[in-house]
């Protein structure tokens, strides 16, 4: 982009051009069960742009578009560059401020699962995340969305919903060998008596930092993915074969039959026996 022809806006320290503010007011709906933004837009900035907040009642989502916006999160500083997206709870003290001319799209919401989801990404990758081509649109239509007179409560939500999932979704591009050697691994010997120790000797690395590095990637413990393939197989198994609970729970890796009755319960609400009975012509006919 030519900033040399940019003037900075009267009485807007810093801002070169801006695309808004473009406000929303959700319904009660909305506020109660769905995402919702507050206000956002596109800016253009250069020093002495700077904000600078202890408290604001909010999240915010900045995807770079082109320059570096400079951010300081609870006394931590991150350099922003084009390509990259930052999630802040602005519930914390943050800063964010322009040396250099930078572009950026942004949006203020709350709303939902937004904190859980700020729970979930941050503490492990920090407040900043690489782009993806497919945030282009998500942020395109979320801002074209707010200018409307009547943005859509659901679309908007819909849209910001995305916008996390992303977030949320590895990069198998960047997925260490380790972790893909050990996902190959759980899925050719889930039937085995799997633990984090014979995982980790496979693949060659301490058993409390494998740990730690699948969770980062896959958001849950190993046990936790290694049950996840077992109950997948177990329910494939109860609608296609007749075998009993007990050969089951063996053909899937579970102690037994009990283990494997408490495992399905606690991930599905109903016991296998119920679950087949939902599959079963019969239906819950004695």
């Amino acid at each position: 982009m030519n900033y040399s022809k940019l003037e900075p806006i009267e009485h807007e320290s810093g801002i070169l051009r801006r695309d808004g503010i473009h406000f929303h007011s959700p319904s009660d709906f909305a506020k109660e069960h769905l995402y919702y933004p507050h206000f956002g837009g596109v800016y253009t900035c250069t020093f002495p742009y700077r904000v600078k907040r202890d408290y604001c009642n909010a999240f915010l989502l900045a995807r770079i578009l082109d320059g570096e916006l400079h951010v300081s999160f609870l006394d931590r500083y991150f350099c922003a560059g084009a390509g990259t997206v930052v999630f802040l709870d602005c519930k914390h003290r943050h800063a964010y401020w322009a040396e250099e001319p930078v572009t950026f799209q942004w949006i203020h919401f709350d709303g939902c699962s937004t904190q859980a989801y700020f729970d979930l990404l941050v503490p492990e990758h920090g407040i900043c995340f690489p782009d993806k081509p497919e945030l282009f649109f998500q942020f395109q239509y979320l801002i074209d969305e707010l200018k409307t007179d009547a943005g859509n409560d659901h679309r908007l939500s819909s849209l910001i919903h995305n916008i996390l999932g992303l977030l949320a979704i590895p990069d198998k591009e960047k997925e260490p060998a380790a972790i893909t050697e050990a996902l190959r691994y759980l899925s050719l010997h889930f039937r085995e008596p799997i633990t984090v120790d014979v995982i980790a000797s496979h693949i060659g690395l301490n058993p409390q930092y494998f740990s730690r590095l699948f969770k980062k990637h896959l958001h849950q413990a190993p046990h936790q993915y290694l049950n996840t393939l077992r109950l997948r197989r177990a329910k494939s198994l109860l609608i296609e074969s007749d075998f009993t609970i007990q050969r089951i729970a063996e053909e899937c890796g579970f102690s037994g039959s009990t283990h494997f009755i408490r495992v399905f319960k606690q991930e599905n609400r109903i016991t296998p026996q119920m679950f087949r009975k939902y599959f079963d012509p019969a239906g819950f006919r004695d």
